[in-house]
Formats: C-alpha cells, sequence, structure tokens
C-alpha cells in the first residue's frame, strides 16, 4: 500500500506565491475593501475584523518579551506559545503579514483570556475571524484552479499511489486525477455539520441554523474547513463528532438498563450548566431514534490505519504536529518518505517521526520531474 499525504506546498508549487499565508493576510485586508466582500455573512462592518488583525499583531511584542505568559492557561497552549516565541523572537523584523494566518488564532484565544472575552462574543468572533481567512483562501474560487497549471504528467506521479491524503481545503488533485482525496482538515465542498439543517445538532432546542444566514453562493464559509494554531485544537476538532456518539450510545444504553443513570439524566435537563443541559437533550434525542449522530467528516481514523509505504509532500510541520505524531505513532509504516523544501525541516521532522527513519528528498528534484 502506497499513501500519498500532501499540504499547501503543492499549491504554491503550481499556484505561485497567492497561496503564501503572507498573500492571504493581505488579500483579506484588501477584500474588505471591496464591493463584493461578503459582508452579511462576516461582519457588517468589514474595518471591525481588520482592526482585530491589528490589535492582535499589536500584541506580537509583548507576547515574545513574556507577557502573556501567564495567560497560557493549558499544556498545549503553553506549548504553543513557546514554539510560537521560537519562532519570531528571532526575526529581525515583524508586520501584519509575517505571522502566519493561524498564528492569529493563538494571539486571539490568549487576548480573550486576558482580556475575558468569553462565549457566545468569543465564538462569533473567531467565526468572523475564520471567514475572513477562508474568504481569501478561496480567492474567488482560483485556488480550485491551479490544477489547470499542472503538467500532464503528474497524474504519472498521483497514479503510483493507492490513497490520498491532504490537509488542503481544495480538490485540485481530486479533479485532476479523478482519484478520491481524503481531506484530513476539511475541505470548501463538505458542509459543516452546524449549518446542515437535517444534522443532530440542529435538531436540538438551541439549532444555531436559526440564527444563521445561509447564502449558498459563499458554500465554502460554511464548510468544515479547520483553521487553528495547534494540532491539538485541531485533533480536538475533528475527533468531537465521534467522541460525542460515543457517549451518548453508551449513556442512552445506561438510561434504558440503569435506574441510577435514568434519574440522573433527567436531572440534567433541569442543570444549571448548559452543557449538561445539552447532554441530557441529546441523550433523549436518541433515544427517540438510535439512527441519530453527529457526522463525522474528518478521516482521521482511516489515516491511523495506513501502511507500508507513505510520502509527505509540501506538508510543514508547523501547526500540524497532530499528524506527524499520528505518523510517529503508526507501526505499520514500513517506510516514509519526506520532501522538504527547506533543509531546516530535517531536523524538525526527524525529532517528530523519532520512531521511523525517514528518508529525506529536496522536493525539486520531484518537481523538476515533472516540467
Amino acid at each position: 500500500m502506497k499513501t500519498l499525504l500532501f499540504g499547501n506546498g503543492i499549491n504554491i508549487q503550481f499556484g505561485g506565491t497567492d497561496n503564501l499565508s503572507k498573500s492571504i493576510i493581505l488579500r483579506a485586508i484588501k477584500n474588505t475593501k471591496e464591493a463584493d466582500f461578503p459582508a452579511h455573512i462576516i461582519v457588517d462592518a468589514p474595518s471591525l475584523i481588520v482592526s482585530l488583525l491589528g490589535h492582535l499583531f499589536l500584541q506580537v511584542r509583548e507576547i515574545l518579551n513574556g507577557g502573556y505568559d501567564s495567560y497560557a492557561y493549558t499544556t498545549d497552549l503553553k506549548v504553543c506559545l513557546d514554539d510560537f516565541k521560537w519562532r519570531y523572537s528571532a526575526k529581525k523584523s515583524l508586520n501584519v503579514a509575517t505571522i502566519g494566518f493561524e498564528d492569529y488564532y493563538l494571539l486571539y484565544d490568549l487576548m480573550c483570556y486576558k482580556y475575558k472575552i468569553k462565549n457566545p462574543d468569543k465564538y462569533h468572533i473567531r467565526e468572523a475571524l475564520k471567514c475572513f481567512f477562508l474568504y481569501s483562501i478561496f480567492n474567488k474560487d482560483r485556488v480550485n484552479q491551479i490544477y489547470k497549471n499542472y503538467p500532464a504528467k503528474l497524474n504519472d506521479f498521483f497514479n503510483v499511489f493507492d490513497e490520498l491524503y491532504t490537509t488542503n481545503y481544495d480538490n485540485n488533485v481530486e479533479v485532476f486525477s479523478g482519484k478520491k482525496v481524503n481531506y484530513l482538515h476539511g475541505a470548501f465542498h463538505i458542509k459543516a455539520d452546524v449549518y446542515n439543517p437535517d444534522s443532530m445538532r440542529n435538531k436540538m432546542s438551541d439549532s444555531p441554523i436559526k440564527d444563521c444566514i445561509v447564502d449558498d453562493r459563499y458554500y465554502y464559509l460554511y464548510s468544515n474547513a479547520l483553521t487553528t494554531y495547534s494540532g491539538y485544537s485541531k485533533m480536538f476538532s475533528i475527533k468531537q463528532h465521534g467522541d460525542a456518539n460515543s457517549a451518548m450510545e453508551k449513556m442512552a444504553k445506561a438510561y434504558q438498563e440503569n435506574e441510577m443513570i435514568k434519574d440522573a439524566v433527567n436531572a440534567w435537563e433541569k442543570d444549571a450548566n448548559e452543557i449538561v443541559q445539552k447532554m441530557a437533550e441529546g441523550i433523549k434525542l436518541k433515544l427517540s431514534d438510535s439512527s441519530l449522530e453527529f457526522k463525522e467528516t474528518y478521516p482521521i481514523k482511516e489515516f491511523a490505519a495506513i501502511s507500508d509505504e507513505l510520502c509527505i509532500i509540501g506538508l510543514s510541520p508547523n501547526n500540524d504536529t497532530h499528524i506527524f505524531n499520528m505518523i510517529n505513532d503508526n507501526g505499520l509504516l514500513k517506510s516514509i518518505i519526506y520532501y522538504f523544501y527547506d533543509s531546516d525541516e530535517i531536523a524538525v521532522v526527524s525529532q517528530l517521526l523519532n520512531n521511523h527513519r525517514p528518508e529525506f528528498i529536496n522536493v525539486t528534484e520531484l518537481w523538476s520531474q515533472y516540467r
């Protein structure tokens, strides 16, 4: 079995600098001044999201100087903060566009802790920031047209593999190769459960879609695309529906078989904690219709079971350590080839995949064969 895992590097190679993080941020700012900017979905006053971005950037120096250390309340947040400081402290100059767009989510979470911004405001502002970036990445569908720049010979490369996985949101490789691609971090064409009127989430009393404007012209803004600053956060989102399904299945069964559990769940319906109330409601829904479940749209279980040979192309270890951890823990893999763009990646990837002995090849050698 041969598996290919690819990331944004392939878009940069064949789609140019439009797909760099720097370009995504600058274009996101510029987009807010365009007449067709979907303000009715993202934010009524587009200048507000630009102001937020600027305010987040203004925190960077204080963060690098340790001013936000006390707000990193979790182990994962502390690790991400240390990594952020390590990556940016050595840079001689910084501007809004030199900060990776996913790193802005880290800045946002830290600022929320500092200024005590809580849900639902924290959630809604974060969703606006996410759509602000997704709109720029989509780039008026130009990101889905990159395959038109692929040389015909590139199909020979994709045909070698039995399975294809990506962290990208676009469908270029799927359209070009005609092969199924598994989208580990979601895709523009896959709708998020929260925007599906028939989903279990929207069958609950506080159905979030009731307060949403769903404009299918901008379908990609309602997708299951994951954007966050750490592998832990991404993995939490990826596994969330599967874990919820498992918990509700067990609790629904226990409700039917154990009187104590039944009494407890009934009491949860009046609990002061909203999350506990939702849990009780979900269990009751499951009891009324056993087929109801949260849809799992991230193929993480399938990826955990890959075997034999793995090739990794255009995937940076930054922000995606969860994927490298899964690869490192996979005892079914016999060989790994990592195509690097920057030689500095070799040491980082070697450490992340220390249970294996990956082979490192300069990606320019690969692309030179497919011109």
